[in-house]
């Protein structure tokens, strides 16, 4: 006949059952969390590429730019491109043009041609051109939340105008040490380039400096190809009676969010060009993933900041 016998529960055996289920609850954790979770922390779009020019010539204030964006994902892989990207934004008669990121940390307001417009037709615009920045950026700070108004001072920014019949150009160096220099004549490039044919650039006509910006733009865009500058180059003028485009532009996506680029590329409104060796499911899987984020953080309270970082237009030369 077989009998039981109680063991009797020493601390050590009891120290050995909690390790034992403390390492299991471990390993189960650990599984779980290997599981792909579709949140706020998945912003995988950054879309890169600018080349802008800005020069007081004989006839006034010329800037010009290209006008793709090229998205990557959060590796840094180029995934896509499209040339309907805005870069230069009237603002009264003035105007503010992007060379870095195009895109803002918040899920609402994801564009920066959003926040542009938005500003454009508030009272903070109407200050003189060497004040622009600094009421561009404190309009930024009371519309958008924490992250999103961190993220409108990583631009590299032109602002242009004239000042008490004076051609003032402005640059606001985002990607480097933040600071907003002036100049009354000569011209600004980003990418910074010597572009000798403008070094007598206050001679020359809209027309003249035109031609020039446009082949500069273009002979980068075929260099580096396939790459983050290209598409029609766009340009505006400034003088003392009129702010006006050179010529027609093209008309730009009109997006808020990341919502409104997933539409657009879902219904076919917005040819994407695929980088070689590129599957179209790659570029599928970003733009969804990015109308996630967004979509995510639309949900949320208004007072609550976004966990992680949202997906990024622009240029920012550091992260190419």
């Amino acid at each position: 006949m077989l009998s039981f016998r109680p063991q009797l529960i020493t601390p050590k055996r009891l120290l050995t059952s909690a390790l034992s289920v403390f390492f299991f609850l471990l390993s189960t954790f650990s599984a779980l969390s290997q599981e792909p979770i579709r949140t706020a922390k998945n912003a995988p779009i950054r879309i890169k590429g600018s080349f802008v020019i800005a020069a007081v010539c004989r006839d006034g204030i010329i800037v010009a730019s290209d006008s793709r964006g090229t998205l990557k994902d959060h590796q840094g892989h180029r995934i896509a491109y499209y040339d309907i990207n805005q870069k230069i934004f009237p603002i009264g008669d003035k105007l503010i043009a992007d060379t870095g990121y195009a895109s803002l940390n918040d899920p609402k307001i994801s564009f920066l041609s959003t926040l542009m417009a938005q500003f454009a037709a508030s009272p903070s615009s109407r200050v003189a051109v060497d004040a622009l920045s600094d009421s561009y950026f404190a309009y930024a700070s009371r519309v958008l939340p924490v992250s999103g108004a961190a993220s409108a001072r990583l631009q590299t920014l032109f602002f242009a105008g004239f000042k008490n019949g004076q051609p003032t150009l402005c640059m606001y160096q985002g990607e480097s040490n933040r600071q907003t220099k002036c100049r009354l004549s000569g011209y600004l490039s980003s990418p910074s380039q010597t572009i000798t044919r403008l070094e007598n650039v206050g001679s020359l006509s809209f027309e003249q400096a035109a031609q020039i910006m446009r082949k500069t733009i273009d002979d980068y865009a075929a260099a580096v190809q396939p790459g983050s500058v290209g598409g029609p180059v766009v340009i505006r003028t400034i003088t003392k009676a009129a702010s006006q485009w050179l010529e027609t532009p093209p008309q730009w996506p009109n997006w808020q969010s990341f919502v409104d680029l997933a539409e657009d590329y879902k219904n076919d409104r917005l040819p994407f060009h695929l980088m070689p060796g590129i599957a179209k499911a790659q570029l599928d899987a970003l733009i969804e993933d990015g109308a996630a984020w967004s979509r995510f953080g639309q949900q949320a309270s208004s007072s609550q900041e976004p966990r992680s970082n949202g997906p990024v237009i622009g240029s920012y030369e550091k992260n190419r």
